[in-house]
């Protein structure tokens, strides 16, 4: 019987919203008790409908003017239209009247937030808090929210994080909390989050959806597969989790079964450029070239200004050494996407394979503008001065490089040039720094370096090293 009543309310409150916008376009103005203005007020800000729900608001305001609830209605609407100093006013009046009831502070905690009162915010959210009752875990949540709002992502996970503690079924926190905590890039508290949703309600399309892209950032990717099969599972035409399952299909490098779902994808969406391309990728690392090209091309038809086209077919070219054609293609992906720095590193991997200098060190400089962080840059870098027998500019670069980013690597290849160029007192000062830093990277040095393990000396160091730092 419960639910029947619940129904019965439900349809009702349609009803009613029915009514209202049948009276807006009439021009006549319809009675409504206080519970139906709140829940039309409610229903046309769930549909954006500002100017509407700011009218309902009025309208059950001049009817009931003493009526709290539409008075909180009201300055919300007001809040959501950027109208806060008017909104305060009305919160006022709710105050004077119920200055016990949490909505009340919540609201006056928001507005004041958004217009960077953040001190009297907190005074209101307080005083929400201590009113909440049995809504304490909406009231934390809310205020969470508030945060989000003006980019206090940190301060907004600790309410969410609140609301929790005092409702730990409370669904709203625990997909925020996975949503916010992907974005700091904290992907295992993202996944525990979701994971904990997932239990209290297993059949949300887009909680498995965006599971599988958490999974995916860390490299789970039979995990993200599985996830994406659950938001197919349960909503048949949600392309995208069949288009990354492509992805990550192509992030195992199991291209043949990856293309097999990027062509399913494209069945329901042909004009997707990225999914041409995404399969013209997969054909070049199965060494298709002229499937890969013919994919690329056909995305170009779609997206004259995709990047990654124009670059996929000049890495063809460049696999090809047809130099020329490789250039321009990689040139023409760079005119669209000028801050990409894999792409300025590429091309001047390709004008050093074409012996042009000149060139490769102009692109390998704005590569490194780019990306200071991007070890792969600086080492190609110093490979190019070593082509060119330039011992002490590969040093100077590799110095630098290494004042910019912290990977061992890159020191012990410093190391490796200085042992080579019979620096030893410098390159031995710098080997105990890198052995500090990551032990386990030492193998890299004997790999490019080989002589360095017919070194007595160093072959002491390192044992020396191995030895005193088992003891620890």
């Amino acid at each position: 019987m419960k639910e029947d009543r619940e129904n019965n309310g439900d349809e009702d409150m349609v009803g009613a919203v029915n009514r209202f916008k049948r009276s807006l376009i009439s021009g006549r103005t319809k009675y409504f008790d206080v519970s139906e203005f709140e829940g039309i007020v409610e229903q046309l800000l769930d549909e954006g409908d500002l100017q509407g729900s700011e009218i309902a608001a009025k309208q059950g305001i001049q009817i009931h003017p003493n009526a709290v609830p539409l008075q909180l209605k009201y300055a919300q609407v007001l809040i959501n239209k950027g109208k806060y100093e008017k909104s305060l006013k009305y919160l006022r009046f709710a105050e004077k009247v119920d200055s016990n009831n949490p909505d009340v502070h919540l609201l006056k905690g928001s507005a004041r937030m958004v217009m960077g009162n953040e001190n009297e915010a907190l005074i209101s959210f307080k005083k929400a808090i201590k009113f909440a009752g049995s809504d304490l875990d909406e009231i934390l949540y809310h205020i969470g929210s508030s945060y989000i709002q003006i980019g206090e992502i940190s301060k907004a996970i600790h309410y969410f994080e609140q609301s929790l503690k005092a409702n730990p079924k409370n669904e709203m926190a625990l997909y925020d909390l996975g949503f916010f905590y992907d974005q700091a890039a904290k992907y295992k508290k993202s996944i525990k989050y979701y994971n904990r949703y997932l239990d209290i309600d297993p059949f949300n399309h887009s909680v498995w959806f965006n599971l599988g892209t958490v999974y995916n950032k860390t490299e789970k990717h039979k995990k993200a597969i599985e996830a994406y099969e659950f938001a197919l599972a349960l909503k048949a035409n949600f392309n995208m989790a069949l288009f990354n399952i492509g992805n990550a299909l192509a992030n195992l490098e199991e291209f043949e079964e990856a293309i097999v779902k990027y062509k399913e994808f494209i069945k329901v969406e042909p004009e997707n450029d990225d999914a041409h391309c995404y399969i013209g990728e997969c054909f070049l690392n199965l060494e298709n070239h002229s499937s890969s090209e013919g994919f690329y091309r056909k995305a170009l038809e779609l997206n004259s200004i995709n990047d990654s086209a124009w670059f996929g077919i000049g890495l063809i070219f460049w696999v090809k050494q047809n130099f020329k054609e490789s250039i321009a293609y990689i040139k023409k992906a760079i005119k669209i996407d000028i801050e990409n720095s894999e792409y300025w590193l590429t091309l001047s991997k390709i004008f050093n394979d074409s012996d042009n200098k000149e060139g490769a060190i102009k692109a390998i400089r704005k590569a490194a503008r780019l990306d200071i962080e991007n070890s792969e840059i600086w080492l190609s870098w110093v490979e190019l001065h070593i082509k060119y027998k330039e011992a002490n500019n590969a040093i100077r670069i590799l110095k630098r490089g290494i004042k910019n980013n912290k990977d061992s690597i890159l020191k012990y290849r410093l190391v490796a040039l200085l042992l080579e160029n019979k620096k030893e007192k410098e390159a031995f000062a710098l080997l105990l720094i890198s052995m500090e830093q990551d032990f386990e990277q030492i193998n890299y040095l004997f790999d490019i370096y080989p002589k360095s393990l017919k070194n007595k000396r160093l072959k002491k160091v390192v044992d020396n090293f191995r030895k005193n730092d088992n003891l620890k």
